[in-house]
């Protein structure tokens, strides 16, 4: 239960930043809905413009006329569904105060639809720390070592080669240190990430922070992150350094509650940093007489026997094979991620099999010279060996798999690497045979089994799959038209489950973005794949990516570009890309709306409707929002009971109550939630 303020006939949500005027919900922008909480949690005081701007505009200059226009905005909503009272009142030339009654509740609001899947699972679920099927070998001075620094820095990042195992300690130190942080340990990883202007965006989404305009992205997430006391966990920052240390810096400098737990190839190089070298694990000696009792001694072996205790090929650690195991061990460095690799070649392979094989390949790579082997290489070597055991058919497969981010399903997989090549009937076996290579992870949880390259494999496979444009157009063709799929059903669907569902793609969707609009890319595609992720975007709070991808897509638009693909990229929802108050956004939706009546398809058009009818929509100005919202209804009620439905009718509700038919407003309301509980969705009652 959060704070709900209730002042007249009003009741401020904060947490859900709501307004509701005789219990139905008012229309009211962001900003305008900003100024009110503050001046609402301050009640009685003086408020000065100057506050206002740093509260509402962080890091923004703004012009002072903004703040009149949005207090304006708010004293006609006040006055036209009020009772007469009077709530703000105007300090010349200093500021503003909130001089009416307020009662402070805990928050049981009217009837609502909780659409936000991040806000209802929120920052006090604790950490969204993955689960590990495996226990953590020969970390536990290096975990001793993290809990000691943090005590001490609120920066400690943690460096080391490709493979040596940053990401997973960082996980286990999170979870070893839940109980030090209230707000709990979150896991924002960067891996997939190809535009370094994006980190703002994961750290948001991972922290269920909603961020407003680009310009104000990361003093938006600092202000809202000011009084958390949480451990953030920033992995693989090594692609995009000097972004990930900007942003670092930011949050360090700004919350004085959170620490942060960095992973990358190289330091972030920002002041306050503890950087802790996460080496690789301990191997026996070459020279030194090895026993199994000696070689048990070692991370490394220890690692090593437990993964081959795994396979159920009956492996036992022995005198006789100790020193062979112990050279392998060596000879990959102790780097984890190389052992995990290596250990499933014991199905095939004698232990002395396994260790020439990796001798021999070493050689060529190195030319003879095992002693300056550099772990990048090493890690190279060991899955280019494990490339060169498979088969011709599972070579290939592995590198079309390099194309998927995030991984992705066994359909979907099959319908982008399936061609005469792999015909879709062995694709599955292949697949499962990678699987038991340790080339390709399973990951069975929610439902469905997603199937992913470990990141230096994907990187690896990357490189063999070279100049590939048609598994790149199959990958972006899949996705687009899945994404279609997904917007069609999400209007009857479920919220959460459709979030859970669809969720998982969302790198799949920004790895074909930037391929389709890329150099080799094809635009006409990528202008497909805009035009139906409106919705994955939106359910998912990714306002500055949604933003970013519609306006290069726009860019793109020409006189040979389909009415229908130009209407489905105008086709977002209210405050998506634009700000309500933005008259483009008005101009777009009826430019929308006007390709669909072309094109003949009334429920689009009044999906588009209901964008134009809620930017002309205003406590002093009804008449043009209604009638826009009612020619609407009529429209999109002929499709059944769907989302788009309700939420014109929750529109029209903020009309009426504008219009004081509190009546009217009251039977719209209603209906809207009727619609809602026929759809599943969850609903709470106040």
């Amino acid at each position: 239960m959060t704070e709900a303020f209730v002042f007249g006939p009003f009741r401020l949500l904060a947490a859900r930043r709501e307004l509701l005027a005789h219990g139905v919900p008012v229309a009211l922008g962001q900003r305008a809905l900003e100024i009110l909480l503050l001046m609402v949690s301050r009640r009685g005081e003086l408020v000065t413009k100057d506050e206002l701007m740093a509260e509402v505009w962080p890091g923004i200059v703004v012009e002072e006329n903004n703040i009149q226009v949005h207090v304006s905005a708010l004293r006609k909503v006040l006055a036209s569904a009020g009772d007469g009272e009077r709530y703000l009142l105007t300090v010349a030339g200093r500021g503003y105060r909130f001089v009416a009654p307020v009662e402070t509740e805990l928050e049981s609001p009217t009837v609502a639809v909780v659409l936000d899947a991040a806000a209802a699972a929120g920052p006090g679920a604790g950490n969204n720390l993955p689960q590990q099927p495996t226990g953590l070998i020969g970390r536990e001075a290096e975990l001793a070592e993290i809990a000691v620094r943090l005590r001490s820095h609120r920066l400690v990042t943690l460096t080391g080669s490709g493979g040596v195992g940053k990401t997973r300690l960082a996980i286990e130190a999170g979870r070893s240190l839940l109980d030090a942080y209230a707000d709990g340990a979150w896991l924002a990883e960067l891996a997939p990430l190809n535009d370094a202007q994006l980190v703002t965006s994961i750290v948001a989404e991972v922290l269920r922070v909603g961020l407003g305009a680009p310009s104000g992205a990361l003093e938006t997430l600092a202000a809202a992150l000011k009084t958390r006391q949480l451990l953030l966990i920033i992995d693989n920052c090594e692609h995009v350094i000097a972004e990930a240390a900007r942003v670092a810096e930011a949050l360090i400098r700004s919350c004085p509650h959170l620490a942060i737990l960095a992973s990358s190839r190289e330091r972030l190089a920002i002041p306050g940093e503890c950087v802790i070298r996460v080496p690789s694990l301990p191997t026996p000696q070459s020279r030194a007489a090895t026993t199994a009792a000696s070689a048990r001694e070692y991370a490394a072996v220890q690692l090593f026997v437990e993964r081959a205790n795994g396979l159920g090929i009956g492996f036992a650690l022995t005198d006789a094979n100790a020193a062979t195991v112990g050279a392998i061990c060596r000879r990959l460095d102790g780097i984890p991620l190389a052992i995990e690799l290596a250990v499933p070649r014991l199905k095939l392979l004698s232990v002395d099999e396994l260790a020439r094989g990796l001798d021999e390949r070493f050689e060529i790579l190195t030319g003879g010279s095992r002693t300056a082997l550099p772990r990048q290489q090493t890690l190279h070597a060991l899955i280019d060996w494990s490339y060169g055991l498979l088969t011709d058919a599972e070579r290939l497969l592995l590198a079309r798999l390099s194309v998927f981010l995030g991984g992705s399903t066994l359909a979907s997989i099959t319908a982008v690497v399936a061609d005469d090549r792999i015909p879709r009937r062995q694709v599955s076996d292949l697949l499962l045979s990678l699987v038991e290579k340790s080339l390709v992870h399973a990951d069975p949880a929610g439902g469905e089994t997603r199937f992913h390259l470990l990141e230096s494999t994907r990187y690896y496979a990357l490189e063999k799959l070279g100049h590939a444009p048609a598994v790149h157009r199959r990958h972006a063709e899949h996705f687009a038209a899945a994404l279609a799929q997904a917007t069609a059903a999400w209007e009857t669907a479920p919220t959460q489950q459709w979030i859970a569902r669809h969720e998982a793609d969302i790198d799949n969707l920004r790895g074909a973005l930037e391929w389709a609009f890329g150099r080799d890319g094809d635009v006409a595609l990528g202008l497909e794949l805009v035009g139906h992720s409106h919705v994955l975007w939106a359910e998912l709070g990714l306002i500055l990516e949604h933003r970013r991808w519609v306006n290069a897509a726009l860019a793109k638009v020409g006189k040979s570009t389909p009415a229908e693909v130009t209407a489905r990229l105008l086709s977002w929802q209210a405050g998506d890309v634009r700000e309500l108050d933005d008259p483009a956004d008005y101009e777009e939706a009826m430019r929308a709306a006007a390709l669909f009546r072309k094109l003949g398809d009334g429920f689009h058009e009044g999906r588009a409707l209901i964008r134009a009818g809620m930017a002309r929509l205003a406590p002093d100005n009804v008449e043009e929002g209604e009638r826009l919202l009612r020619k609407a209804l009529a429209l999109v009620r002929a499709s059944g009971n769907t989302k788009t439905l309700a939420r014109c009718l929750s529109a029209l509700a903020s009309a009426r109550l504008f219009a004081n038919e509190l009546g009217d407003a009251r039977k719209l309301h209603e209906e809207a939630v009727g619609v809602y509980r026929e759809l599943g969705e969850p609903l709470e009652v106040g």
